[in-house]
């Protein structure tokens, strides 16, 4: 029987607790247990991999070819290292670690080695290629840690030394490691003074790698990125301002720690990445990824920060991930997504405490895509579940068949073209700005964050397309039609002009950010200009109908990209929204034609502010307080309803949840999937065609719009699109498709003179329809003068005139 191969790999991570013992028996019923758990994820994938928790990585640093020498592992749940203070804040006795069990084997690397054979071993009897992965955490909680916090604390970054007062202390990626006479594998003398963290690093890992039958290496939170990776603060922001000064240095040294890596390590490496966007880690850390992409350093991309369940901002999970999947790395096959399931060192184990067995963040970020370099449409085509163990050992087959259900019902309606909006993202022109004007380093971190908050705010992003490829994307129809939502710090000239085509056409951009640093063929294209002097502060916006929900923004200039000071050009754009503050009055959002389309701008806020420091001199990160201020998200999206594409919400209170989404195409279809954090908040919807129903619900129709109440999660194909201006409940249901060629059949109830209009898939035979208890051929044109008209437009039909019910089957050719 042939394998299916919806995905490339499949990706087990596990840590060593499952195995009671290390004797051949256990090694071999545990393995095989773990695949037959997961069997349903596997059989989707053409290849598996296992990742290994072994320890937190001093396997590696203390590595001295002795296969029999044991090592500590990861045994326990809770904080390790607390006698040396590494989490920027005390932990009391009932957090710090304790073995996960009574007693706990002791494990040699030869054990481990056999482990590593015995996975590969199961994978070959089930006909499944399979690798084994080491992992390298630079942080102190996974277990005790001789190297990094006793006898190599030089290597360690800590928050106060970079002006963030107390965080978690990890290993900064550049340091220089002093002398000691300890014998390491690549180092049996000892290791020199002045050897960089990099080489030896490298040269350690290609020993063990090499020595155990380990496949890859996986750096684990942020390593080879920042040294600070679960905070937006770092080398280069601190909350009060950016140190555009250290730039030039922290690029340099990073790019140091990677050459030197890879000059000695010949395994491919795998990258988790900072729990932000790649604008941000520009801001906070100076980050040049785009060299460590380009180099080939990396085999592909981070994935999406596990991080959405335990702070609740699946925003910056969205824009985190489509950020840094807009480019691949050199000789990238593809890119991961990342499933945070259970947790193998801590008490949490989100599939049960934070999820509640909710399947919102498989089926969010599976909405996912990019456009590639031929502007074809490229979901996700690796999974990687951590952990498939608890931190009690437990390997739970419902986790196993739960999530593995989940992520193959995603596969089977993944994006196949670009949704309704499309994300043109600077990656490779914030990266150049940063080397070429450290000054710049402000700009894509306020612009990331502000995009965040406005999916946030319910902005229904699925698709991503870099600047590199955007050219073929406008050229091959890719984005014909869509929205193409563009930072200010991509308006280069080139790419100006591949925007200046797309809305000629009749497409729509929805630009945003500064336009202080745009160049002139940028700031023609908005019609925008710059004055002398600006506002911020508080502000009052104008517009409001079109613009915000009455309450002023609040724009911090220092962490906006400076003070809001766009004016309309003459003869140029139309002030939709303005903003005002005792110093004055300055444009907030703009539009006008272009061509056939439409150019859209709005200036933003940062949905973010920085505590005065404490007492210990930490900042802390705030968001405006929403009794106060407007959402500053909810400006682009009462923008965009120009473009047709309403997103609102009937909110509690101002601080109710608003839904977090991505509308994605598949077969022709809209696929809505997300998350509503407050289950007492309704959404309001409508696409350019009309008001989406989903697929076994009902909607209120109301001025225009479909009225929804969502589930917390929520994946629901939407085929019929309704505009009609009476109110009332309108109900979309699958019904048994008849006669027997038909494969599909839908009844849309509750019509009042509406117009209809049905998505139909790509390979679409016979379509019929039975209106008033008769049945019409929608193949063939309407009779002249009747109640009821239909036309073809491509593979949709528009019924129009409908009253009550209308039933529609068709014929779906495999």
């Amino acid at each position: 029987m042939s394998r299916p191969t919806a995905l490339r790999r499949a990706n087990l991570e596990v840590s060593l607790k499952p195995f009671a013992d290390f004797g051949a028996k256990t090694l071999s019923s545990t393995v095989a247990r773990i695949f037959d758990d997961w069997s349903v994820l596997l059989d989707a994938a053409e290849e598996c991999s296992v990742l290994l928790w072994a320890s937190d990585g001093s396997e590696i640093l203390d590595w001295a070819g002795d296969l029999d020498q044991e090592f500590e592992w990861a045994r326990f749940i809770g904080f390790n290292n607390t006698e040396t203070a590494p989490y920027g804040e005390w932990k009391p006795p009932r957090r710090r670690a304790v073995p996960f069990a009574e007693h706990t084997p002791t494990v040699t690397y030869r054990d481990l080695a056999r482990l590593v054979a015995e996975i590969k071993a199961e994978g070959r009897r089930r006909g499944i290629p399979t690798q084994v992965g080491a992992t390298f955490d630079p942080g102190p909680e996974f277990a005790p840690s001789e190297f990094k916090y006793h006898r190599h604390p030089e290597i360690v970054a800590r928050g106060e030394d970079v002006g963030i007062g107390p965080i978690i202390a990890m290993v900064r990626h550049f340091s220089v490691l002093s002398a000691d006479d300890h014998a390491y594998a690549a180092f049996p003398t000892g290791i020199p003074e002045g050897t960089t963290f990099g080489e030896f690093l490298g040269r350690q890992a290609q020993d063990y790698l090499a020595a155990l039958g380990f496949d890859y290496l996986w750096l684990s939170n942020g390593f080879g990125f920042s040294s600070y990776a679960w905070s937006e603060l770092g080398e280069s922001f601190d909350g009060e301002r950016f140190a555009a000064e250290r730039t030039p240095e922290l690029r340099e040294r990073a790019l140091g720690f990677w050459a030197d890596l890879s000059r000695h390590l010949t395994f491919p490496v795998q990258v988790r990445g900072t729990n932000h966007t790649a604008g941000i880690d520009i801001g906070a850390d100076s980050v040049p990824a785009l060299e460590v992409y380009e180099r080939g350093y990396i085999s592909s991309p981070p994935p999406n920060s596990p991080w959405g369940p335990l702070n609740e901002d699946f925003g910056i999970e969205i824009t985190g991930f489509m950020s840094r999947i807009a480019m691949l790395p050199a000789d990238a096959e593809g890119y991961r997504f990342r499933f945070y399931a259970n947790d193998p060192w801590f008490w949490q184990q989100p599939w049960w405490d934070f999820y509640h067995r909710e399947p919102f963040d498989i089926y969010l970020p599976l909405s996912i895509a990019r456009l590639d370099a031929h502007g074809r449409t490229q979901p996700p085509d690796e999974v990687n579940v951590l952990s498939i163990d608890t931190c009690h050992g437990v390997l739970d087959d419902r986790c196993g068949r739960e999530v593995s259900g989940h992520v193959v019902t995603a596969l089977e309606a993944r994006p196949d073209e670009a949704g309704p909006l499309v994300w043109v993202y600077p990656f490779r022109e914030y990266h150049h700005a940063m080397a070429a004007d450290p000054t710049s380093i402000n700009r894509p971190h306020f612009e990331d964050w502000y995009l965040t908050s406005a999916v946030n705010a319910g902005l229904p992003l699925n698709t991503v397309v870099s600047t590199d490829n955007l050219a073929v994307a406008v050229a091959n129809g890719a984005v014909d039609g869509r929205v193409l939502v563009v930072p200010a710090g991509a308006l280069t000239a080139a790419v100006v002009e591949h925007l200046r085509r797309h809305a000629a056409a009749g497409g729509t951009v929805l630009a945003y950010g500064a336009v202080s640093a745009v160049g002139a063929d940028g700031r023609e294209f908005l019609g925008l200009e710059v004055a002398d002097g600006g506002v911020a502060g508080t502000l009052s916006l104008t517009g409001v109908d079109e613009a915000g929900s009455g309450l002023p923004v609040a724009h911090a200039a220092r962490l906006s990209a400076g003070p809001v000071t766009e004016v309309a050009a003459p003869g140029g754009a139309t002030v939709v929204a303005s903003a005002r503050s005792e110093d004055g009055e300055r444009v907030y959002a703009s539009d006008r034609p272009l061509g056939q389309g439409r150019v859209m701008w709005v200036r933003g806020s940062s949905p973010v502010t920085y505590s005065d420091p404490d007492d210990r001199g930490v900042r802390h990160h705030q968001a405006p307080d929403p009794e106060r201020y407007a959402h500053p998200g909810e400006v682009m999206l009462r923008l965009l309803r120009r473009a047709g594409i309403h997103v609102s919400h009937d909110l509690r209170g101002p601080a109710s949840g608003r839904v977090v989404q991505a509308i994605h195409r598949h077969d022709n279809a809209y696929w809505f999937s997300g998350y509503l954090p407050d289950t007492t908040t309704s959404v309001r919807l409508r696409l350019p065609g009309g008001a989406p129903l989903l697929q076994q619900r009902e909607a209120w129709m109301e001025e225009g719009v479909s009225v929804h109440q969502l589930p917390k999660s929520f994946h629901v194909e939407c085929r019929v699109l309704v505009d009609q201006a009476a109110a009332g409940v309108v109900k979309c249901r699958d019904v048994a498709p008849f006669p027997a060629f038909m494969t599909r059949g839908i009844s849309v109830s509750g019509l009042s003179n509406a117009r209809v209009t049905v998505l139909l898939p790509r390979r679409t035979g016979a379509v019929e329809a039975t209106v008033a208890g008769h049945v019409v051929d929608l193949n063939a044109a309407p009779e002249p003068g009747g109640a009821v008209t239909w036309r073809r437009d491509g593979q949709d039909v528009i019924v129009d005139g409908l009253t009550g019910e209308i039933i529609v089957m068709w014929e779906e050719r495999r």
